[in-house]
């Protein structure tokens, strides 16, 4: 294959990911029979070269993955195999260097990752590696390049969001019964009453008739290891996220950042509870801990205390009442005051 012989060439590898990213998501019927070797030939390409190309070609390779086999749990697989491979290379390369000496790949990858998340939750997030690409995405929000700074914080976005909905469903419905979603969709916002119409013997059968011609895996979506991870790994993050709010991000991405703060929020404050079906017990205070701590490094003539005091007061409110929406509101209203007050010390 042109990969094997020319793969490092910048300019040819280009044109080769160009033509396959075509062959992918124009010509189903010829690369079916191949889709493993091509596959295969784009994960051994970036081991190699480690080339940005092929990590973009990876997420556009996610987006039509139902046209690589005629069965989408076979499709989901060759992509989650692919996503793992690509991974494994990539966190090796971000143990050896700076993500600011490599934005280019920094962006591709993390958009690759924000993909297949949205894509395969359930095979992606369930991968022995998911723990490290959480960690690493945590250390990437150090970067100040915008383009792969946005890329990490939608990934970001992509990773908590579907949580957060799932968590906020389960504590509606009173219920530790996770939501299924298709493997290639995110259909979070289902509810009981749709999953009771689902069951009905109409529905069953034509259920049966359309898998009978296309199977469809549905996976129960991974709402307890995300939990865990973000109980684990939450200080790190909370912390990295708002020194970029005070010092660091670039102002267009402060909005998603601050919600991405808030998502984090609600996950830890009420997921370890829900998960256990402990619907009654209050919301937890690990986010005002963590805010606590972070706050106290702040110097008094950055951040007054007394301003500081009404933060904590306002987000230990807002998370005992539930009012989850209000937090991004805290979070950026602090994060603008901030900047008001140091623009000219940055």
């Amino acid at each position: 294959m042109s990969l094997q012989r020319f793969g490092s060439d910048t300019l040819v590898s280009e044109s080769i990911a160009k033509f396959i990213r075509v062959l992918v998501e124009f010509y189903a019927n010829v690369i079916r029979p191949i889709a493993p070797q091509v596959v295969d030939a784009v994960v051994v390409a970036f081991q190699q070269t480690g080339l940005g190309v092929y990590l973009w070609l990876g997420r556009r390779i996610l987006s039509v993955h139902q046209n690589l086999a005629a069965e989408d749990s076979i499709a989901l697989q060759l992509v989650t195999q692919m996503v793992e491979k690509m991974s494994e290379a990539t966190l090796a390369l971000f143990q050896g260097t700076q993500f600011s000496d490599i934005p280019e790949t920094t962006e591709d990858y993390f958009r690759l990752i924000e993909r297949a998340v949205e894509r395969a939750p359930g095979y992606i997030i369930n991968l022995p590696t998911f723990p490290y690409i959480f960690q690493a995405a945590i250390a990437a929000l150090e970067i100040n390049q915008f383009h792969a700074q946005t890329s990490v914080i939608t990934a970001w976005s992509q990773i908590l969001a579907p949580t957060k909905r799932h968590i906020r469903m389960m504590y509606t419905n009173k219920s530790t019964v996770q939501t299924v979603t298709s493997s290639g969709t995110q259909d979070a916002s289902a509810t009981s009453s749709s999953a009771a119409a689902a069951n009905s013997p109409a529905s069953v059968s034509r259920a049966q008739q359309h898998q009978h011609h296309h199977n469809i895996r549905l996976d129960v979506y991974p709402v307890e290891q995300v939990v865990d991870l973000c109980v684990k790994h939450g200080f790190d993050l909370t912390v990295k996220l708002m020194y970029g709010l005070m010092r660091q991000f670039d102002r267009e991405v402060v909005s998603e950042a601050a919600d991405v703060l808030a998502l984090l929020t609600t996950i830890v404050s009420e997921g370890p509870l829900v998960v256990k079906g402990q619907f009654n017990t209050p919301p937890l205070a690990t986010m005002c801990e963590w805010m606590q701590a972070i706050m106290s490094q702040i110097p008094e003539n950055n951040y007054p205390a007394a301003d500081k005091q009404v933060v904590l007061k306002e987000l230990a409110e807002h998370i005992q009442s539930r009012h989850w929406l209000r937090i991004k509101a805290i979070v950026s209203d602090f994060a603008a005051a901030f900047w008001r007050r140091n623009l000219g010390n940055k």
